[in-house]
């Protein structure tokens, strides 16, 4: 392990060290930004680091993620109504239409949850 910390510092003094940036329209911000880009590349093509989706990127993890955020928000509502209904607009608006979808879908959503159990239990 040290061997690879020591390895990373290097890559590191290597991108970031020093260099000026090539074309006229980067900024100095933006130059360390470029150097850990180069840098996180180059160690997923070394596999010094381990390469890991996120649910986005997986389609079984994504739906499990959203039949699990409609159900919470769902079951939130019917105990606790005025913190969902306060933020139907906006970011926090999104929890509001989830236990929408969840109250008015709800056959739908629960037969979706039994599939998706069925599929993380036996596949």
């Amino acid at each position: 392990m040290p061997g690879d910390a020591c390895r990373v510092v290097m890559l590191m003094m290597l991108f970031c060290g020093g260099r000026q940036p090539s074309v006229q329209r980067q900024t100095y911000a933006e130059v360390p930004v470029i150097a850990i880009s180069k840098l996180l590349s180059f160690l997923l093509r070394e596999g010094a680091l381990p390469v890991k989706l996120s649910a986005i990127f997986n389609f079984q993890s994504l739906i499990s993620v959203l039949l699990l955020l409609i159900c919470t928000c769902a079951y939130l509502r019917s105990l606790v109504p005025n913190i969902i209904d306060r933020n139907k607009e906006g970011v926090l608006g999104v929890f509001w239409k989830c236990a929408r979808i969840g109250e008015r879908l709800s056959p739908w959503i629960s037969v979706g949850c039994f599939f998706m159990a069925a599929v993380v239990l036996f596949f």
